[in-house]
């Protein structure tokens, strides 16, 4: 499930998952919604526990610039 779509179902804002992920601005997790930027391994796997699992670092994955599906 991309991140964008898991914020919007749990109802959770983006300040809000910053601060659980808790090394991250929301400016920083917005570039990971708006898939801009991709998140560092330690963060992939908090985000990983923090969703249960509904996001993975799967979900992130680029090739040549753009997000495989």
């Amino acid at each position: 499930m991309k991140l964008s779509a898991y914020l919007t179902t749990k109802e959770i804002t983006v300040a809000d998952f910053a601060a659980a992920v808790g090394d991250v601005s929301a400016s920083g997790v917005r570039k990971w919604v708006y898939e801009e930027r991709v998140p560092r391994p330690d963060q992939l796997r908090r985000i990983a526990e923090i969703t249960g699992g509904e996001v993975t670092p799967n979900d992130f994955i680029l090739i040549d610039g753009e997000l495989v599906q």
